[in-house]
């Protein structure tokens, strides 16, 4: 009989039970943000697209927990990542390694990630694209002779779509009043893709905006799950 395998990943909103990450027999990972300042639970939030001369009347980037905004549940946490590149072209991502793979053995997975967001101006939703996706290797900023930070993976850019990306969408509320975030789900369930574990047992997800917005945007990632079945 095949093994079955569940990763969980899950901010706010109190959706899990599961306050800290867990890692049982069945290879099952949980994670939520509810300790509040400091619980990422093994999340790392990173920037690429930006030159290494940028100052801070330029570049500004925030990245922690946070009790989610008004529209939500706001006595949960979230994932906020705040971003702003006067000259556009940033990516803001989390990133995370999960372990317990048997080495390079494939696996059937499905993804869902639900970010929270409050925009809908053109001014906005035309520059900025949901990203998300799986790799066998750590998603890095790296710094190019060109003096630029760049994503080490191959995401696109603006809405144009790598093959590093499994998930992509609008970040468009359904809300028109921006005082109040709403969530957004993107998911391929229905269309499993295989994925590879690397040598160590290992693979690595990671999700951001890819903006070329040339001011400050702010979003809550709510909620992750991959679903894993052994082939």
């Amino acid at each position: 009989m095949k093994k079955y395998i569940l990763i969980a990943i899950a901010a706010a909103a109190g959706l899990w039970s599961c306050n800290e990450d867990s890692l049982d027999a069945s290879i099952t990972v949980d994670s939520n943000f509810q300790s509040g300042a400091g619980g990422e639970n093994g999340w790392i939030a990173g920037y690429a697209g930006y030159a290494s001369t940028a100052d801070s009347s330029q570049l500004d980037t925030v990245a922690a927990t946070a009790l989610l905004p008004r529209g939500l549940d706001t006595t949960q946490y979230g994932f906020r990542i705040l971003s702003r590149y006067s000259k556009g072209n940033m990516f803001s991502y989390i990133k995370k390694r999960v372990t317990g793979f048997k080495p390079n053995k494939p696996y059937e997975m499905t993804l869902q990630v639900d970010l929270a967001t409050k925009y809908t101006a053109s001014a906005v939703v035309d520059k900025v694209t949901f990203k998300s996706g799986v790799s066998t290797k750590e998603p890095l900023t790296t710094k190019l002779t060109s003096g630029v930070y760049a994503f080490n993976l191959d995401k696109g850019t603006g809405t144009q779509v790598g093959k590093d990306v499994l998930l992509s969408g609008s970040i468009a509320s359904t809300n028109l009043d921006t005082r109040y975030y709403t969530l957004l789900r993107y998911s391929n369930d229905g269309q499993p893709v295989t994925v590879t574990a690397n040598d160590n047992g290992e693979l690595w997800f990671y999700a951001g905006t890819d903006s070329d917005y040339k001011d400050t945007t702010i979003f809550y990632f709510d909620r992750i799950i991959a679903r894993f079945k052994e082939l």
